[in-house]
């Protein structure tokens, strides 16, 4: 049995140019290099100045069919820069599927930047600041299908269900640290709350979506895929996986009221987080995800402390 990352088709950078070039000969193509591979898509620089993505599986395809419908309707209304999709390719017999460009945002992804505990606290409130404007945009603004439900991503009894499995996938890799106070936290947060179709959610934010700059501040949030209509606890998740526990009283007063069962559900999902993320740095030997899936789950196992 695969992975949930394994690609059903991967892409070379020479073929990705040549594509550009045959597609958007107006953009002059010159030189490319890989970015990044993600579980959905690989990533190119085009000319130091163009941001390239190309699915790695069929799924994928529709993920950037939303971000090309939310994306340049949500660009000018958040506060951090977002990608804007300007160039939409079609499908040729040399690769199956549609791609699409953006320009090239400022900044470096957070796994990279291996921040310390200190600079991810001072993220906290423009994070905060992010989702709430993110989620108190109105949705009637941005029809979609209603058959077409992303509450599988946060339903608490299927998240339940996974963490089991991959907490013994992990165990059995020798990966696993602390199971029995990961397993307090989870006890805890079995009251599930039906998921809830109440704001435009990112529904992918982690650490490798963070793009931080220079002075590492946070300078704009990256691959929009999982973008819908859903519950806030999706995103919510990222005071979890990212910030440090002292930082959630300062994230929880910029962003406003949250609902105790939705901050469990939040905590919950980014425990499944950090077991794909450990799991996915291992299969594919990546080792600053891995980094991050080992810390997010020693930040959560310690809390565990005060529910014991």
């Amino acid at each position: 049995m695969g992975n949930l990352w394994d690609p059903e088709r991967t892409i070379e950078p020479t073929l990705a140019l040549k594509l550009i070039d045959e597609q958007f000969p107006e953009l002059e193509a010159k030189q490319i290099r890989e970015m990044g591979i993600g579980w959905d898509n690989t990533a190119f620089i085009v000319d130091d100045k163009l941001i390239f993505r190309f699915p790695r599986r069929q799924i994928a395809v529709n993920l950037l069919e939303e971000e090309w419908f939310f994306l340049p309707k949500l660009a000018s209304r958040l506060p951090l820069s977002i990608p804007n999709p300007q160039w939409k390719g079609v499908p040729t017999t040399q690769f199956p599927w549609s791609f699409t460009g953006y320009p090239l945002l400022i900044g470096c992804t957070a796994c990279h930047n291996n921040l310390s505990e200190e600079a991810r606290n001072e993220l906290a409130q423009p994070i905060a600041l992010f989702l709430k404007k993110l989620h108190s945009l109105p949705i009637q603004e941005f029809p979609r299908d209603p058959s077409k439900s992303h509450h599988s991503r946060i339903d608490g009894n299927l998240i339940n269900e996974k963490i089991k499995i991959n907490f013994n996938e992990l165990e059995k890799l020798e990966l696993l640290e602390n199971r029995n106070h990961l397993e307090t936290i989870v006890a805890d947060s079995q009251n599930f709350k039906e998921p809830t179709t109440s704001a435009i959610v990112h529904g992918d934010l982690y650490v490798r979506h963070l793009l931080i700059d220079e002075s590492k501040q946070l300078a704009g949030i990256i691959d929009w895929g999982s973008v819908h209509i859903g519950d806030p606890a999706n995103d919510i998740a990222i005071a979890h996986t990212f910030l440090p526990e002292a930082a959630h009283k300062t994230f929880r007063e910029t962003y406003g009221k949250i609902h105790q069962n939705t901050w469990q559900l939040s905590r919950l999902r980014a425990i499944l987080s950090g077991t794909y993320l450990i799991l996915f740095g291992h299969y594919t030997k990546d080792s600053k995800i891995k980094r991050e899936g080992f810390r997010t789950l020693k930040v959560l196992a310690e809390t565990a402390y005060k529910i014991l």
